[in-house]
């Protein structure tokens, strides 16, 4: 399964404000039309997937009459208000959900995570990135964004396998080089 899942992400997850200039995801394998919902601190991610076909949906959690970095650059997607703890889609409506830099800031993850599985179809896929609480580099950039009240959890990777292991997820973790990690799952059917 770990091997079935990682060879599905080749690189990493397009993250512009990375000092790791190759820290971006090169392709989803996926096929034509799969719906795709992008949360988080997306940077042109939504576009690099439109751009191989796919459906994708990314959600804001700011008001429109803001201009945001996702509006601007990522033409051709669809965007949605909401959050992570109510996403507003029907079941199964999803065959890949990617949160970026955005799970360790929701107030109530178990409503978040149970959200994700909600909206994401049977062997769907999950890609969440987030902060390497391992490293202390991490840390002290995770402090300073917790004591501005951006973050409200204190996931550690195994955390967040855990977490999803108990909504019937089967994936891995990947320590990327720099202070972030990426988990890869698949929802089982």
């Amino acid at each position: 399964m770990k091997g079935e899942i990682f060879h599905s992400v080749k690189g990493k997850i397009l993250n512009e404000k990375s000092s790791d200039i190759e820290n971006i995801l090169d392709k989803i394998k996926g096929g034509i039309g799969e719906k795709v919902l992008l949360a988080g601190d997306i940077g042109k991610l939504g576009k690099e997937l439109r751009l191989n076909g796919m459906n994708v949906t990314i959600m804001e959690n700011t008001n429109y009459e803001d201009v945001c970095y996702s509006l601007v650059h990522n033409e051709n997607c669809n965007f949605v208000k909401g959050t992570l703890e109510y996403i507003p889609f029907e079941n199964n409506y999803f065959d890949k959900v990617i949160v970026l830099e955005q799970f360790n800031c929701t107030g109530n993850y178990k409503k978040a995570s149970s959200e994700i599985s909600r909206v994401l179809k049977e062997n769907g896929e999950l890609i969440l990135e987030d902060f390497n609480l391992n490293k202390i580099k991490s840390k002290v950039k995770y402090i300073k964004r917790k004591v501005c009240g951006l973050c409200g959890n204190d996931f550690y990777p195994q955390d967040i396998s855990r977490i999803f292991a108990n909504l019937r997820f089967d994936g891995f973790v990947h320590e990327n080089r720099n202070h972030t990690f990426l988990y890869i799952a698949k929802k089982r059917a």
